[in-house]
């Protein structure tokens, strides 16, 4: 069976997903982490007190889609850059699973911002315009192409924390596991050899 770590002491009667502290052996936990905004910790709050005030949207029509805010900047060059954060089930629809920076407008209602998010830089080094070579230096993973998209997808287990599993043995007191599964997934795109768009997500359940 498939729990929430993040709402581990509430009763669960389906399986759902959510954010967690960790992730795949081979990502460094830096690449979730941008701007003082980290998935699994950061709540759609924190982000509209750093960045302003957004409404926020659904991905699609479906209920458990994921809701998220768009910030745009735009250069006084004329170049526009986005920066979305996203929450679904995985993250209680609160607390952040993903962010996208892009030099490709991805929603419609995209709040204006002061901070340039061109500028903006992932813990470990990744940005807008980053050339492939300095950006296969900051994550080493091997990507797979999907048409213009490279795509990485792994999934490793972290084992729970003893005050986690008093929790979860006091909601479950049947079930044995003691480990979360985690969830990466990391997508890129490359314009004339520069970052014109990178996805991160993170999720962890039990």
């Amino acid at each position: 069976m498939k729990y929430p770590s993040c709402l581990l002491g509430t009763v669960v009667l389906a399986p759902v997903l959510c954010a967690g502290a960790s992730l795949a052996a081979e990502v460094s936990s830096q690449t979730f982490s941008i701007n003082n905004v980290t998935v699994g910790v950061t709540t759609l709050a924190d982000v509209q007190r750093i960045y302003g005030m957004a409404e926020t949207s659904r991905a699609s029509r479906n209920d458990e889609a994921d809701v998220r805010v768009c910030y745009a900047y735009s250069s006084p060059n004329g170049t526009s850059s986005f920066l979305v954060f996203e929450s679904g089930p995985m993250g209680g629809f609160k607390q952040i699973t993903g962010f996208r920076i892009s030099t490709l407008r991805s929603i419609e209602n995209c709040v204006s911002t002061k901070i340039d998010i061109g500028t903006l830089k992932t813990g470990n080094g990744i940005r807008l315009g980053q050339g492939f070579v300095d950006f296969k230096k900051a994550i080493s993973v091997e990507f797979k192409r999907r048409g213009s998209e490279l795509i990485y997808e792994a999934v490793s287990r972290r084992a729970a924390t003893q005050e986690e599993l008093k929790r979860l043995r006091a909601t479950w007191p049947n079930e044995k596991q003691d480990y979360f599964d985690v969830t990466t997934t990391l997508r890129a795109k490359f314009k004339d050899n520069q970052l014109i768009d990178f996805h991160v997500q993170k999720i962890e359940s039990y």
